[in-house]
């Protein structure tokens, strides 16, 4: 596409969201706001109070706090609250709705102290009750993160401020109920508001999904257009508001948080430039040297435990052979694609374990030689190489999975592999990725996707992306049932003996770097660019919550 015609599409979507965004942030919407249109948003308002508009490259997935285990976590980790928050980069827990816990001294019996001035946005107080209630309804519905409470034998709640949970053997519950998915706590009373039968009836997700919550965290659901934007506005009885000594709270808070759809790099750079958003997820990095002198913007970089690998298709020929895999694999220009793609803003990746994060190992990087790979290729049968042209997606408007495609495809090129790099939109790239479990050969050839963590452990790396029981996550449909093995043992002993642990996630990896279902690409540092009157943005970022901008900790300038 021409630049002159990405600059006229630019600024007609410049234009369309200047007129949205002056509604919603000028002129704040109330709770009774009955548009769903964004830009049109013409209800009560109420010019005292302050906003926030983020802008989110990808759509928003489910409103269920049990099942959803994707985009939604940028908006559902500020209105609903876990038992712990955890900053693993001071490996320090921060208390939630649990204000104290203990552990027994065989790892088995974890107990929580609840706080007893918390609430859910229907009035509802916080008790164990609802505790117990949120975690079993996740389980028994077993979808999304559920996995992550498979330590758990039974929870028992002896008085309405205490749970106790008896586990099967000794894992690192603390993370666990301070996960970024699956570990929710939200209101009992939503059986009757769905009018459901039971925690599990469909009836209420259907609830959820039609734009309510019943959580208790610092923000509440106003608005819940998931393709659009979703806004939230600040819940006045959280109690966090009234505890002067809490770490994760502002008294210069906005009153509203908004989240932007808006699915370019570029458009979220030009919107950020001329404040009409307020934060930018994604901006070209190439251009982060003129942001920094932008004296009316603030760039703030933090470590991330996110990183981009690329998903093989391991039953569809050529591809379902190793020498094939490792081949690609000696192709890619890792450097380069850190260069060029990030602006050097990422690491090499070494395995699929990020930098920083424990259960990474540094000597699981692939070499990037064309010789290698051409002598793998005719091991395998293709010295003229392959005789089709593979298909690669990604998601449409990542300028940083792009540029990595881009690059992917001419050096592939070199060796014999031609490659069509695809954009798709995250949906429309996750419904063919998930029908490569039932017919691989309708499915892609290659899929370049993000992973952060659900919780701080090489286990939920390892298992959702390559384990044979994970076929949401598994998009190279991989399966080995000695890997599957060591991976359960590695994360059995987690808890009991670290150092075996880590031994046994080493030994798993070291399977993964010699199969190559996945090529891991690059380890992200987190970018966002803000507008001068946010304050406070670093504070509100956590790599345990990745994508995540806790508003409730932000100072907003009138």
């Amino acid at each position: 596409m021409q630049r002159s015609v990405i600059l006229v599409i630019v600024v007609v979507i410049v234009v369309i969201i200047v007129a949205g965004v002056y509604f919603t942030q000028f002129l704040v919407p109330s709770v009774t706001t009955t548009t769903t249109t964004p830009s049109l948003t013409t209800t009560t308002v109420s010019p005292t109070k302050t906003s926030v508009t983020y802008a989110s490259l990808s759509e928003m997935t489910t409103a269920d706090p049990s099942t959803d285990f994707s985009n939604s976590i940028l908006w559902m980790a500020v209105v609903y609250e876990p038992l712990l928050i955890y900053d693993p980069l001071q490996n320090k827990f921060i208390p939630a709705l649990a204000q104290s816990y203990e552990v027994s001294n065989n790892g088995t019996i974890w107990t929580f102290h609840l706080r007893k001035n918390a609430k859910f946005h229907d009035g509802v107080p916080v008790n164990a009750f609802a505790v117990k209630f949120s975690i079993e309804r996740t389980i028994a519905l077993g979808q999304g993160a559920a996995f992550i409470w498979s330590p758990v034998d039974k929870i028992e709640t002896p008085d309405n401020y205490t749970v106790v949970f008896y586990l099967k053997y000794p894992a690192p519950f603390d993370k666990i109920v301070a996960s970024a998915y699956g570990a929710w706590i939200f209101s009992p009373e939503v059986v009757k508001y769905a009018n459901a039968k039971n925690s599990t009836d469909p009836k209420i997700a259907d609830w959820f999904n039609a734009g309510h919550d019943v959580g208790s965290g610092a923000y509440k659901l106003v608005k819940w257009d998931p393709e659009n934007e979703v806004i939230l506005e600040k819940f006045n009885e959280w109690w966090g508001w009234n505890d002067p000594t809490y770490p994760l709270k502002s008294n210069k808070a906005p009153d509203i948080f908004i989240v932007k759809i808006v699915k370019d790099s570029v458009t979220q750079e030009s919107l950020v430039v001329a404040g009409t958003i307020d934060i930018a997820e994604y901006v070209p990095l190439t251009d982060l040297g003129t942001l920094k002198n932008n004296p009316n913007l603030r760039v703030v970089t933090k470590s991330s435990f996110q990183n981009l690998l690329m998903f093989i298709n391991t039953k569809k020929a050529p591809l379902d052979n190793v020498l094939v895999r490792k081949a690609i694999a000696h192709a890619i220009p890792y450097s380069d694609i850190v260069s060029v793609a990030r602006s050097g803003l990422a690491a090499v990746a070494s395995g699929p374990i990020p930098h920083g994060m424990w259960g990474h190992f540094d000597n699981l990087t692939y070499s990037f030689d064309l010789n290698l790979a051409k002598q793998l290729l005719a091991q395998a049968g293709f010295s003229g190489g392959i005789n089709r042209t593979l298909l690669l997606t990604y998601t449409a408007g990542d300028i940083y999975e792009q540029r990595t495609a881009e690059l992917i495809r001419t050096r592939l090129a070199e060796i014999g592999i031609k490659v069509e790099i695809r954009p798709m939109s995250w949906e429309e790239q996750w419904s063919l990725a998930q029908s490569g479990w039932k017919d691989p050969s309708v499915a892609q050839d290659l899929f370049i996707m993000y992973w952060w963590p659900t919780y701080i452990t090489p286990y939920d790396f390892l298992y959702n992306m390559y384990s044979s029981e994970s076929q949401l996550f598994n998009l190279a449909y991989y399966t080995n049932s000695e890997f599957d093995k060591i991976i359960n043992d590695a994360h059995y002993w987690e808890g009991i003996n670290p150092e075996k642990s880590l031994q046994l996630y080493y030994k798993a990896q070291k399977i993964l770097y010699d199969d190559v279902p996945t090529i891991p690409l690059w380890d992200m540092v987190d970018v966002r660019v803000s507008t001068i009157r946010i304050g406070n943005l670093s504070d509100a970022i956590n790599p345990a919550y990745p994508t995540v901008i806790f508003p409730q900790v932000l100072t907003v300038q009138y």
